[in-house]
This record gives C-alpha cells, sequence and structure tokens, in this order.
C-alpha cells in the first residue's frame, strides 16, 4: 500500500517530516512509475502543464533523486502529493530499471521553487513576515526605518534599503525571521 499525502495544484507540496494529523492522505494499492529527467520532474512538480499524451490518472514521477505523485484530470494536473521516505526508496530501486519517459506537454504558468529545509509553521512565518515587510514599507516607513537601522542597513536609496532587507530574510530560516516575526507580525 502506498500512502500519499496529496495537496491541490496551487498548494505546496509536503515532506514527509511537514506532515499532520489533519492533512489530506489517500492509500493506493498500485501506482504506475514514471522516471523522467529532472527537467520534466521539475516541470511537473512546479508549473501548470496542459498535457498532449497522458491519460487521466494518478501517476509516481521519478527522476532517481527525488519522487513525488501527480494527479492529471483533463490534461492538467490537479494535485500532487508526497510518499513517505521509506516509500521513496522502494520507488527509487524501481524506477532505476525503468528507461525515461517522454512526456509532451506545454507550459502555462511557471511558479516559484519552494525552499526545501524548513517547516511549514516556519514557511508560513516567513511568507506573513515578507508581507509585513512590503506593508511598512508603504505605509509605515518610520517603523521600517527603524527596522533597516537596528539591522546595520544602511543604503542612499529607500528602494536599496528595501532590498538589502529583503535580502536578508530571503533564505532560510534563522533567528532574524524569529526575531522579525515577533517584533513586526505578533506585537502588530
Amino acid at each position: 500500500m502506498i500512502l500519499v499525502n496529496m495537496v491541490y495544484d496551487d498548494e505546496e507540496l509536503l515532506e514527509p517530516y511537514e506532515w499532520e494529523d489533519n492533512d489530506r492522505y489517500l492509500e493506493f494499492y498500485y501506482l504506475p512509475i514514471f522516471r523522467v529527467t529532472t527537467d520534466v520532474l521539475h516541470d511537473f512538480m512546479y508549473n501548470r502543464l496542459r498535457m498532449k499524451d497522458c491519460e487521466d490518472g494518478v501517476y509516481i514521477i521519478s527522476d532517481l533523486h527525488y519522487h513525488f505523485v501527480v494527479e492529471i484530470k483533463n490534461r492538467t494536473i490537479t494535485q500532487r502529493g508526497t510518499i513517505t521516505l521509506e516509500q521513496r526508496e522502494k520507488v527509487r530501486r524501481i524506477a532505476h530499471t525503468l528507461s525515461y519517459t517522454h512526456f509532451q506537454y506545454d507550459i502555462l504558468e511557471e511558479a516559484y521553487e519552494k525552499e526545501f529545509g524548513l517547516t511549514r509553521k516556519e514557511r508560513m512565518k516567513k511568507m506573513c513576515l515578507e508581507e509585513v515587510i512590503d506593508e511598512i514599507f508603504v505605509v509605515h516607513y518610520d517603523l521600517f526605518l527603524d527596522i533597516c537601522k537596528q539591522l546595520d542597513i544602511d543604503q542612499e536609496y529607500p528602494g536599496d534599503q528595501y532590498i538589502a532587507l529583503k535580502n536578508k530574510i530571503e533564505k532560510g530560516y534563522s533567528s532574524l525571521h524569529e526575531l522579525l516575526y515577533k517584533e513586526l507580525v505578533q506585537k502588530g
């Protein structure tokens, strides 16, 4: 049996360490596995596609390094899902024996790649923090300048200060993110 944590196509895939009891889990006894190139895997993972030669169904997509599940309906990916770490190892062994499958599709819309290594809660806090920083730059400029001063961001132009602050929080989730989140989101 294959346990899949499914999310809709506009949601981010959840890694097994992020799974929670109230997630949407589906069980399958069998899923076809397709071995694809890393580029195709990324297209399936991040983009909205219009499939040209794929039947509706639920499939596992693998490039031997990463594996996830897609549900295709009406020639588009409607849901994606992740499998457990143990199941990934089984899929990797099977996919290693397969030849590459070439899908025909058009990319309708590209999405941003997910930043791996963050928990679901950290990603949500980070997204909220980024939105609040955008807001204070526009609406509460004095607070924005105060934050820049505290973080030793000293640029000549406001736009440069904004970019410097955004660059400081662009990667990962650190104590700086947590501090800014508590100061700007929880107290605000």
